[in-house]
């Protein structure tokens, strides 16, 4: 019968394969912890946005409001009248309107 020597590694050796294992999860949890505090900074700064993106559409549906306000305001009739009278506007009492042929028309010569 033949024997073969086994290569040792690093992990036959109880003692050099504790401290490996050992190292091997330390530097995984500490990649872990690395891409959850990346994720979480992604997540707070996202949320921040948002909240300014939110705040900004407030401030637009507020301006918003109160032009549809102003502009209501404006229109209404009362308003209306009060500034026709301001600029001394009549009402109109009979329209007469121009009849025209249709094969007329006009044509301006310039010298």
């Amino acid at each position: 019968m033949t024997y073969s020597k086994c290569k040792k590694t690093a992990f036959a050796d109880s003692k050099r394969g504790g401290a490996a294992l050992s190292l091997a999860v330390i530097f995984g949890l500490f990649l872990l912890s690395v891409l959850y505090l990346a994720q979480i900074n992604g997540v707070v700064a996202r949320n921040f946005e948002l909240r300014a993106a939110q705040a900004a559409l407030k401030e637009k549906q507020e301006d918003n409001q109160q032009s549809a306000i102003s502009l209501m305001r404006a229109r209404a009739l009362s308003n209306l009248e009060n500034a026709a009278k301001d600029l001394d506007l009549v009402a109109v009492e009979k329209v007469s309107y121009l009849k025209i042929i249709p094969e007329f028309f006009a044509l301006s010569q310039n010298p």
